[in-house]
């Protein structure tokens, strides 16, 4: 068998129904943790070589001793206020299994294979969720921490939130998702990029075997496979790809070379000329069900290594800090408070959008208090009726517009806390910003323009990261809108796969198109680059009308949809004025004829660049190929047929606003949408407005609140 170094090991389960193995990348991994931290290749050597002395020593060293080691565990929920919330009773089922796995109770250890059951190893650990925290305050183990990076496959991050001492406490993170296909990895002691990310990660659904797990074999031993890499252990393997040859090592004797099994329990495998342990934990197979001794003694001598600091855990000093300790009473603890919107139709999803007259259900979260449920509630809402509420679940109406903050204070016997969420409620007014023929080219050094104005735009997520204007790059003008889609702000509950959705909003005025029973329009230039192939972001265009029927999708736009540039872009994308893409959307069935019509831009930020909106253009009727006036402003272009010189002038009567656009004889539009206000007259050179053309008919349009003028220009 092989003797080969490893930096990290980064383990993976893949399927809904089954383990699976898929590639781990421990090449590049190690590459990159070599080159920013060389130490690391020197604490994988060590182990390496400790591993080998145990292989050389005799069965009754590898046996270890029978001592039973108590560790103190604490998990950490990071979840987005779906399903990733997982329960306590989830988090108990998986604690229930460790223990099981680890002392050799669990159900099917009769169905090991005879040759295996004479060293099949009652490992002697227990853990423990602890029941004093870091501040000496009393816990079940569990904390729940808010965070749309539960959804950001990366890891790292995630334990950047919360990680309690890990000399102290054997941190398990549980989150909605790690990147496709994988489930949960552990370090080898003392390999994590910082002492206080040593522990597992994993994904909910491979974590316990009820609430969110998938519930299969694979999925409800997850945690004991992880454990056995926190505690030194290899794949039985060896290192890199399962199923590939029969030369790795795990440096344990007792167990056979193996090529490992992907998702299948083939208990007379023996491709590498002996019968194959399929069945050990630290296998990819669909019935693992035992450690060897040998696994046993690697994990006792992990554990009482200074490797990682794993050997300040057991002590019965750190027992007694975390409440772990034998016979240790369990008093009240003080809740911690937490809350979220509900829908009444759907309590599971959330929403913090609203119009004004809206009532709106808000549902307590708190947690931690496990021994009583006499919580005293002190909610305050501001801007809302009632303006505070001793409810558990209140049901709050807000009759004007604007971002309200909202806070709840929740306590028992054993204490007290408050949680303020600022800006969380959004009440849209349900007066008319504008009528339809509205342009917006961002141009405006102060947008979004004040609450109230004509032009009221409302940038809407949750976390730091919004649409903002920037002036790095355009279709047309000086300015366009941009927003990150690559990181963790985002807002949930917009599409049908509410948990790993994050959404950016971009909301438009209010529209009164009551007058306009035919046609309305939408129209708008965008760019947009993928980081990888993995990036999967995508524009909705959504609309509400008379503030009171919920936000309906009106159109989806992919990635590769919305992928301007159709080459992946590692840093940051900043589109030339050719990447720019045009969409235009038929809203007539929608809008025509409401009195209270708002569109939505929503955005998904599941791993892309940058994505950027410009020349978003609501306007009533479409133009044809007929040159035939509407009306008459007065209009001309000169000299016509065409040329770089020509200019377009508008002569109107009184100051109005005007919307251009050109199409060609197909109705397509080749030049820009451009608004102009507060002036009677224009004088435009034709170059602003068509930068692409060649020699033929095209089709100006003007239009102002009146109506609309057609002129035919040739080129």
């Amino acid at each position: 068998m092989g003797n080969r170094s490893v930096i990290i090991v980064l383990f993976t389960i893949l399927s809904l129904t089954k383990l699976v193995a898929q590639p781990c990348g421990f090449d590049h991994i190690m590459e990159e943790m070599i080159k920013n931290d060389p130490a690391k290749k020197k604490q994988i050597d060590l182990h390496n070589s400790f591993l080998q002395n145990l292989q050389l020593n005799s069965t009754q060293t590898l046996s270890g001793n029978n001592a039973t080691y108590i560790v103190p565990v604490v998990v950490h929920i990071v979840h987005d206020y779906g399903v990733s919330n997982i329960s306590d009773a989830q988090v108990y089922d998986a604690i229930r299994i460790l223990n099981e796995d680890f002392n050799k109770s669990n159900a099917d250890t009769s169905s090991i294979v005879s040759q295996f059951k004479s060293i099949a190893a009652n490992i002697g650990i227990e853990f423990r969720l602890a029941t004093i925290d870091p501040d000496g305050k009393g816990t079940k183990g569990i904390t729940r921490t808010f965070s749309y990076k539960t959804n950001s496959a990366k890891g790292e991050e995630v334990k950047d939130l919360i990680s309690w001492d890990t000399k102290k406490y054997y941190n398990i993170w549980v989150v909605n998702y790690l990147g496709s296909g994988i489930g949960a990895y552990s370090y080898i002691p003392g390999t994590a990029p910082s002492p206080s990310h040593e522990g597992t990660i994993a994904i909910n659904r491979s974590f316990g075997s009820i609430g969110t797990s998938y519930g299969t074999p694979s999925a409800n031993h997850t945690l004991s496979h992880e454990t056995g890499h926190f505690l030194g252990l290899y794949h039985t393997w060896g290192l890199g790809t399962v199923g590939a040859n029969c030369n790795g090592s795990d440096y344990i004797s007792d167990t056979p070379p193996t090529k490992g099994s992907s998702g299948t329990c083939v208990l007379n495998q023996n491709g590498c000329g002996s019968l194959e342990n399929v069945q050990n934990f630290m296998d990819y197979g669909s019935c693992s069900n035992m450690f060897t001794e040998g696994q046993k003694a690697v994990m006792i001598s992990a554990l009482t290594s200074a490797a990682g600091d794993r050997n300040k855990l057991y002590l019965n000093s750190n027992l007694i800090a975390t409440g772990t300790e034998d016979n240790h009473t369990v008093n009240e603890y003080a809740p911690i408070a937490d809350f979220r919107t509900s829908t009444a139709s759907y309590p599971a999803i959330d929403s913090t959008i609203y119009c004004e007259g809206s009532t709106v259900h808000f549902l307590d979260l708190s947690y931690n208090d496990s021994l009583s449920t006499n919580r005293v509630f002190e909610w305050s809402f501001p801007g809302g009726t009632p303006s505070s509420s001793t409810d558990i679940n209140p049901i709050i109406t807000y009759n004007t517009a604007g971002i309200f903050d909202v806070q709840l204070i929740v306590s028992n016997s054993a204490g007290r806390d408050t949680l303020k969420k600022s800006n969380y409620i959004l009440i849209l007014s349900t007066s008319v910003d504008t009528t339809a023929h509205f342009f917006e080219g961002f141009e405006n050094a102060s947008f979004p323009e004040i609450p109230g104005s004509e032009n009221e735009w409302i940038l809407y997520s949750p976390g730091s990261e919004k649409f903002k204007r920037t002036t790095v790059t355009r279709k047309t003008g000086s300015a366009s809108l941009e927003v990150n889609l690559n990181t963790e702000s985002g807002l949930i509950g917009l599409g049908s796969n509410k948990d790993k959705e994050l959404w950016h909003l971009l909301i438009s005025p209010n529209f009164n198109l009551s007058s306009f029973t035919d046609s309305i329009y939408l129209s708008f230039n965008y760019a947009y680059a993928q980081v990888d192939n993995y990036s999967n972001d995508y524009l909705r265009v959504l609309y509400l009308r008379n503030c009171g029927i919920g936000w309906q999708l009106s159109t989806t736009m992919s990635n590769s949809q919305i992928d301007t540039k159709n080459t992946n872009v590692t840093t940051e994308y900043i589109p030339s004025i050719s990447e720019w893409g045009y969409k235009e959307i038929d809203l007539s069935s929608k809008g025509a004829g409401q009195s209270d019509f708002r569109i939505m831009f929503a955005v998904s930020a599941l791993r892309g660049n940058k994505f950027y909106l410009d020349n978003v253009n609501f306007y009533h009727d479409h133009v044809g190929i007929s040159d035939v006036n509407t009306l008459n402003f007065g209009s001309s272009i000169y000299p016509n047929p065409a040329n770089e010189s020509s200019v377009l002038d508008i002569s109107g009567n009184q100051s109005s606003f005007f919307v251009i656009e050109i199409y060609d004889a197909l109705g397509k539009i080749i030049g820009e949408s451009v608004k102009l206000n507060g002036q009677a007259s224009y004088k435009i050179p034709l170059e602003q407005l068509v930068h692409e053309k060649s020699s033929g008919i095209y089709y100006v349009k003007i239009i102002n609140e009146s109506g609309v003028e057609t002129i035919k220009i040739v080129f």
